[in-house]
């Protein structure tokens, strides 16, 4: 069955018999952010066309301020991007 027909987390978990709990799981840790980042966040804030599709904004910003805030948790946490999931011939899915 495609992603898109289930219609919350739990069908899912119930679906493929996993267990998930929601928590607060990152200890927050104290980091600068490099005013190189700051200077090009407001280009594209200013300049950028970032809201003329869901890839550009994508791009642009939620993926560029994942990026600068992974560099904090790296020792922790892998940031990933579009990877294929696969569970069977009927499931298949490029996750965002």
């Amino acid at each position: 069955m495609p992603f898109s027909q289930y219609k919350s987390i739990a069908d899912v978990a119930q679906q493929f018999q996993i267990k998930y709990r929601i928590g607060n799981f990152v200890q927050e840790r104290p980091f600068t952010v490099g005013e190189n980042f700051r200077e090009d966040l407001d280009f594209i804030l200013t300049h950028g066309a970032i809201y003329h599709s869901e890839y550009a904004i994508c791009e642009n910003l939620i993926y560029p301020i994942l990026k600068e805030v992974w560099k904090a948790y790296d020792d922790k946490l892998v940031l990933w991007s579009h990877p294929t999931l696969t569970y069977d011939e009927t499931v298949l899915k490029n996750l965002d």
